[in-house]
């Protein structure tokens, strides 16, 4: 890999978030992406959504709402906002899109660099990384000093120090230096439905050449978003949230 890499994950059927981060990837001159799953769920754009990551002809890996719909079976762990948000893509998807996202894959490696959608402590489980214990476990699994990670919706970087076994963790912010030593994990938060009470589309810029992320806060047209979610009758709450950024 050389330059500058976007790292977007779970868009979650929000096409105008989607359509926000791609014009803003194009408006600094990015031309390489990666996406780390959860393409579809809670909103209502699921095949604009899908066919848009599509037609970028990028890595893109199988996040759990992507695993949910092609296995025909919703996690008991799912509540009901996410359950709707399922079902509501499996009714839509065409079989052409189900067979494009049956076949994505658990990880991508890129030239020393992991990317993932959760976990690697137990990838059957889709596990959070949202403390230092969490990230201890992962840390153990992973295999390349840099990975990349969505799943929790909330922006992060964490690492492991190699002499003490101990993490740090950073709000993911601005642009951040990776540490020199150690194994690093980058959560590049969401672009459909962030969680860190920041309302705005997520996503990172990698420098491979500067060994730093950085992390793109992008405005969207939240109020069609949650226009559309309400004519396509889904639960109120998942237009609810989009404005809170929770």
């Amino acid at each position: 890999m050389d330059g500058k890499i976007a790292v977007m994950s779970d868009l979650h059927s929000n096409k105008e978030a989607l359509d926000a981060v791609l014009a803003d990837i194009r408006s600094v001159g990015i031309g390489r992406v990666i996406c780390l799953g959860d393409l579809v769920g809670y909103a209502s754009g699921v095949r604009s959504t899908l066919n848009a990551v599509r037609d970028l002809e990028c890595p893109v890996v199988m996040g759990n709402h992507d695993f949910a719909v092609v296995s025909g079976s919703i996690p008991e762990e799912f509540n009901d906002t996410a359950r709707a948000g399922v079902r509501f893509a499996m009714d839509r998807l065409k079989p052409d899109e189900l067979d494009w996202l049956r076949q994505l894959p658990p990880k991508v490696e890129m030239d020393g660099v992991t990317f993932l959608h959760a976990s690697l402590a137990d990838p059957r489980e889709w596990n959070y990384v949202i403390d230092p214990e969490d990230a201890l476990a992962h840390f153990h699994r992973q295999p390349a000093r840099l990975a990349f990670c969505g799943h929790t919706h909330r922006p992060a970087m964490w690492w492991l120090d190699p002499r003490t076994d101990r993490v740090g963790h950073r709000h993911g912010e601005g642009r951040l230096e990776l540490p020199r030593t150690g194994k690093v994990l980058v959560d590049v938060g969401s672009v459909g439905q962030p969680r860190d009470t920041d309302p705005r589309a997520c996503y990172v810029i990698y420098h491979e050449s500067g060994e730093t992320v950085e992390f793109r806060r992008v405005e969207y047209d939240i109020k069609r978003t949650k226009r559309k979610i309400l004519r396509a009758k889904l639960p109120r709450f998942s237009a609810q949230r989009l404005s809170l950024g929770r």
